[in-house]
């Protein structure tokens, strides 16, 4: 049979066509198989939160960033700490979750700890007797003879993820003039926080 320009021009598209599809359903398979593979890459363990192109986390409130920006051994300025007879410039103690810096003084001590990323209601205040209070309106605790008779401390909010505690002591195991004390303390370590 001979070919005559419009069958060979037929045959032409047919092969073209039959190429083009050829080509569609490999990109498709290509696509697929790569969308899969993105997939299953996506997490190392199953439930595992996806990676984020973010350099660093965000937080929903402004307390975090700034009671970050604070330094505990650096709350209070000359005159306040003679004011309050501290003695020194005070030494880092840092605990878990927690940035402190502890001041000796004539009647006992007190400790400034500083929780970026630990709510009110997530500390440990198992030990002493606990009463809810609030302080320069804010969500509170007390603390008293956590660790004996003399001993006080007052915790409170700083937004709804971040806390401060005050825990003074007093040389003659007086819990009273220690929750005065920490309270003293905590008026102006609170002048310096972000609001709730």
């Amino acid at each position: 049979m001979r070919e005559t320009p419009n069958s060979v021009c037929r045959h032409e598209i047919e092969v073209v066509q039959v190429g083009r599809n050829a080509s569609c359903s490999a990109a498709l398979a290509a696509f697929l198989s790569l969308l899969l593979g993105a997939a299953a890459c996506s997490s190392e363990q199953p439930g595992a939160p996806a990676p984020t192109d973010q350099l660093e986390p965000t937080y929903a409130s402004s307390a975090y960033s700034g009671l970050a920006a604070m330094d505990a051994c650096q709350v209070f300025s000359p005159d306040q700490a003679s004011q309050l007879g501290m003695e020194g410039t005070g030494e880092v103690k840092n605990f878990a979750g927690g940035r402190g810096c502890d001041w000796k003084t004539a009647d006992g001590g007190i400790r400034v700890v500083l929780y970026d990323t630990t709510a009110l209601d997530q500390l440990n205040l198992s030990d002493g007797r606990v009463e809810p209070t609030t302080f320069a309106s804010r969500d509170a605790r007390i603390q008293r003879d956590a660790l004996g008779p003399g001993d006080c401390s007052l915790l409170f909010a700083v937004g709804g993820s971040s806390s401060v505690s005050l825990d003074a002591s007093s040389n003659d195991m007086n819990t009273d003039a220690a929750c005065l004390f920490a309270q003293q303390v905590g008026q102006l370590v609170e002048a310096k926080l972000p609001e709730n």
